[in-house]
């Protein structure tokens, strides 16, 4: 382990990508219902806070002065002259005042409760639907998409990124409209009320807006720095526990216990970076509001203004409340700013995935005929014999480089055939595009004499059985998990099928049987149990092509055997293509293929190919040097003499 381990960041962007948050944007416009409901609430709430009260308590404070003035001593009998936005002048006694204040602020509670619970429900809505939509998009993407792009790739678009798009989102388009209400209603009703304090107010905007995003830009540096080293951490840390045997039998806890010293000090000096910036900013942002307030207090007391003095006080108190009234959503509008810049990279990354080229498509009359593979119309399916030709098929990955030159092959309908050769021969490809996982870069593949891009690909794969080398359980029961493929299979198909496979009495053996929940991925279960229960849940389709790419490598030699026999009455009359690295499992197949760097370099039986001695004879005899004397004199009686093969 290396403390110092590779952990490139992001770029932070220097601008909005208007055009990636204009797509994103979409997803809450659905809810414009929502969102209107959001804007008149916030329209309530802003007029309330910016203009309704700080009026209103001017109101109140000069009603005081007049009433101590005429020597009026009943609140009640008291006349208030207040002044709203845009010049409009209302008289109305103290009892109308109580009033209108306890309605006023019942409206606010409520409008706050509406705001809040709509403003969650949009980001929840926003996060679910792309959560959704990439998910489909998963669904639809090729083989090709996921050679590039990592499971943990994928999983942070889908899981972190969308929830925080969702919450950036819905807070930030409430900001903005919150930020712009109160400027809005904080400036209209200041120079309603007095444009010359009005204009000196003004006056410190400009410093604010540049001082602002200056210190928010440093901020966002400084804290995505100290959430990169901690993401640092995070890694180290899972290596270190995932590690933690090997640490000990190496003897190096104390080398490892310095570099977590280093680490973590590394967090703590780039998170103080940060709160040192923060620290300074917000005393700075309360200077100049202090020196602003001071220059209206200077400004009453030097009678510029000629009004009554307790009009006067009033007036100053009002404008001291509004000062903040500008700065707050000043700060707000920046800090909102920073959180789109900072999510930006992750809703680029979305939309990168959701706008992926999905590359292997069916035809609009296929799809016409057949459907989806979201909504497949079955009924329009045909059955397949499972005659399969390769016509000239050629394929190359996106690098350009050809892995599979002028095949040319024809598999007779229930033909066991199995192909062979060394890691990266073209084996495993071949059988993806027969899946349609890839598709040829030239040449044709028929299935039954038909060309397998004029069918759908549901068709296609709705009558392939594949078990593929590294087998996947699902966090679900026995049963469930045989039938995962097949949801309308009995129990007694699921019982059948583990039979065959020769897992039936693991099964059983288990507390509840076929109903035991498989925690974790079937953590509790080897690679070859693992396998067989794939294997039956292949089986329980009973497909009419069955493919099997190094299906039985996870299962010791015994349960081999016994697999290989239960299956070999099942691969009888249907078309079967076993990938096998162990030649010791496919001597019994009807045909057998060798491949070299994506050509056939040999096709024959067992016994056809072993007297030829040429690349599978090669093979085979590598193989069967590797056994133990008593599993040489086995496989000599059972794969060459039985065979009739002359050597």
């Amino acid at each position: 382990m290396a403390s110092h381990f590779a952990f490139e960041e992001e770029k932070l962007p220097d601008k909005v990508n208007l055009t990636v948050w204009g797509k994103i944007l979409r997803y809450a416009l659905s809810e414009w219902p929502l969102l209107l409901v959001c804007l008149f609430t916030t329209l309530v709430v802003t007029f309330y806070d910016s203009s309704f009260i700080p009026v209103m308590n001017s109101a109140a404070i000069a009603s005081i002065g007049e009433a101590s003035e005429l020597g009026i001593s009943s609140a009640w009998d008291v006349t208030l002259h207040v002044n709203f936005i845009f010049g409009i002048k209302v008289n109305m006694g103290y009892s109308t005042f109580i009033a209108l204040l306890v309605i006023m602020i019942f409206l606010r509670a409520i409008a706050i409760f509406l705001l809040f619970y709509y403003q969650n429900l949009i980001s929840m809505k926003v996060m679910i639907k792309l959560r959704r939509d990439t998910f489909k998009k998963i669904q639809e993407l090729p083989f090709a998409y996921f050679d590039s792009n990592s499971s943990g790739w994928l999983i942070a678009r889908m899981q972190n990124d969308t929830a925080s798009i969702g919450d950036v989102l819905s807070g930030s388009l409430n900001t903005i409209l919150w930020a712009g209400f109160e400027l809005i209603f904080t400036i209209g009703t200041m120079f309603s009320t007095n444009w010359i304090l009005s204009l000196v107010v003004m006056a410190s905007i400009p410093l604010v807006a540049v001082i602002v995003p200056f210190f928010e830009r440093m901020l966002l540096l400084r804290h995505r720095t100290a959430r990169a080293a901690y993401s640092h951490y995070v890694g180290w840390l899972a290596e270190a526990i995932d590690g933690a045997k090997t640490i000990k039998t190496l003897s190096i806890e104390d080398r490892i216990d310095e570099e977590a010293k280093d680490i973590t000090e590394d967090i703590r000096k780039k998170r103080w970076r940060a709160m040192r910036v923060n620290a300074f900013f917000t005393p700075l942002l309360e200077l100049i509001s202090s020196a602003m307030i001071a220059v209206l207090v200077s400004i009453g007391l030097s009678n510029i203004i000629s009004i009554e003095a307790a009009e006067l006080s009033a007036l100053i108190v009002l404008f001291v409340g509004f000062v903040q009234s500008i700065y707050t959503p000043l700060q707000d509008l920046s800090q909102t700013f920073g959180d789109i810049m900072a999510s930006q990279a992750g809703a680029e990354k979305v939309m990168q995935l959701l706008e992926a080229k999905v590359e292997i498509v069916d035809k609009p009359k296929v799809i016409e005929k057949y459907g989806t593979i979201f909504d497949p119309k079955v009924e329009n399916y045909e059955d397949i014999e499972g005659d399969i030709e390769f016509d000239h098929v050629r394929f190359a990955y996106s690098n350009g480089i050809e892995v599979i030159h002028d095949l040319n092959l024809h598999i007779k309908k229930g033909t066991s055939l199995a192909i062979v050769g060394e890691t990266g021969s073209g084996k495993t490809t071949t059988v993806n595009l027969l899946c349609r996982f890839y598709e040829p870069t030239s040449g044709t593949i028929l299935i039954d004499g038909v060309d397998y891009k004029d069918r759908s690909l549901g068709w296609l794969r709705s009558h392939i059985g594949y078990v593929q080398q590294t087998p996947f359980v699902f966090a679900a029961s026995y049963k469930d998990n045989i039938r995962y493929g097949s949801p309308t299979a009995t129990e007694e198909d699921v019982v059948k099928a583990a039979k065959i496979v020769g897992i039936d009495d693991f099964i059983r053996s288990t507390k509840d049987g076929y109903d035991t929940y498989l925690h974790d991925g079937g953590g509790m279960l080897s690679q070859g149990q693992k396998q067989l229960v794939s294997f039956a849940r292949a089986l329980l389709r009973n497909p009419a092509i069955l493919i099997l790419d190094e299906a039985t490598s996870n299962i010791d030699t015994e349960t081999e055997a016994s697999v290989q026999t239960a299956i070999a009455s099942l691969l009888k009359g249907r078309t079967s293509i076993v990938i096998a690295h162990r030649l010791s499992t496919i001597v019994n197949c009807d045909r057998i293929l060798v491949m070299d760097q994506g050509r056939i370099v040999e096709d024959g039986n067992h016994k056809a190919l072993m007297e030829k001695k040429g690349a599978y004879y090669n093979l085979y005899m590598n193989q069967f040097k590797e056994l133990s004397l008593d599993e040489q004199e086995k496989a000599f009686r059972t794969h060459i003499e039985d065979k009739g093969i002359n050597l």
